[in-house]
């Protein structure tokens, strides 16, 4: 049986070879007067390009357009969402980046489409089937300062809605995948497991795209039975960071899709492809009625693009080792 390969997230925006041209360069020409919005926007679709070319050579199955018209995970969307607006630099989790808060100051609500031109031109570059990037709710809420005067259940549940219609204007634009980051389902506890299911569900329910719920860094083991039921089609579990997910595998529904988190977007260090196929096999003998994706831990940008490009050529020789071997 083959295994799909995908990454998961953004992906490095500096050029590798010369001639590429720099976004950053062009945003801080932007910056200085020197350059115009539409010299940015061009810059981006050139980005946007050159990674999905980077995928394609290497045979990915689900690229994505690696959202090099976004700062960072969370604010790109939140801009777009009423009820939100965006304050200062704020730590991202345990590591050594920043990223813009975004605050919540009225009801949350949908605008109009956010991303849908960006997969729009990502999927015209592409033969392949694009997969779309959203934040998931549960992780944009706890992302967020919520200075509105609501309560946590309602604005966690109004962010869901909120995002349910914008992967429908992805899935009415030609998505057939969607994938929700979710960093903070790892780090829920038990007694939060009710407000991840609220926020995820409205987004979950109905949705005619496939969708992949990605949890890295952590296990979302303390409320994975609240979410386990929702009508996902692929949990991602990064299980470099977090080898706890090993110990998901059992508790996953019959048919679902797990994508293996075994490319260390955190790390340079190459992986073995027969190392990596002996994994993947692992996971087929324990639960052979899955399916299963070969993935990134995250999001490769934090990496030098030289580096990311390496890792993405290993995680497709590592999953066509593994689909030769049949996964034994």
């Amino acid at each position: 049986m083959k295994i799909e390969t995908t990454l998961a997230g953004s992906y490095p925006k500096l050029p590798t070879s010369p001639g590429d041209i720099n976004l950053r360069v062009v945003k801080n020409r932007r910056d200085q007067g020197k350059a115009t919005e539409q010299d940015v926007q061009d810059a981006v679709r050139q980005t946007t390009r050159r990674i999905l070319e980077i995928q394609e050579r290497a045979g990915v199955d689900l690229p994505v357009d690696g959202a090099a018209g976004w700062d960072d995970a969370q604010t790109y969307v939140a801009r777009g969402l009423g009820g939100f607006q965006i304050a200062g630099l704020i730590r991202y989790l345990d590591t050594n980046t920043y990223y813009r808060q975004p605050e919540i100051v009225g009801p949350v609500t949908w605008k109009g489409p956010i991303t849908v031109e960006d997969f729009r031109a990502a999927q015209a570059m592409s033969e392949r089937p694009v997969k779309a990037f959203l934040p998931g709710p549960y992780s944009l809420y706890r992302f967020s300062k919520d200075r509105h005067e609501g309560n946590e259940g309602e604005a966690l549940a109004a962010i869901g809605a909120a995002l349910a219609k914008e992967a429908g204007a992805l899935e009415e634009a030609g998505a057939r995948w969607i994938h929700f980051e979710e960093p903070w389902l790892g780090r829920a506890h038990a007694e939060d497991a009710p407000k991840a299911r609220a926020a995820l569900a409205p987004l979950l329910e109905g949705r005619k795209a496939k969708t992949t719920v990605h949890v890295p860094f952590t296990a979302p083991t303390a409320v994975f039975d609240a979410i386990r039921e929702l009508p996902w089609t692929a949990i991602g579990l990064d299980l470099r960071e977090a080898p706890a997910g090993w110990d998901l595998l059992p508790r996953i529904p019959e048919g679902r899709t797990v994508a293996l988190g075994l490319i260390d977007a955190r790390n340079t260090k190459l992986e073995e492809a027969d190392e990596v196929a002996r994994e993947i096999a692992r996971a087929r003998a324990a639960r052979p009625d899955l399916a299963y994706q070969l993935s990134t831990t995250a999001s490769l940008e934090y990496l030098p693009a030289d580096k990311a490009e390496l890792k993405v050529t290993r995680l497709v020789e590592a999953a066509r080792t593994a689909s030769r071997n049949g996964g034994s």
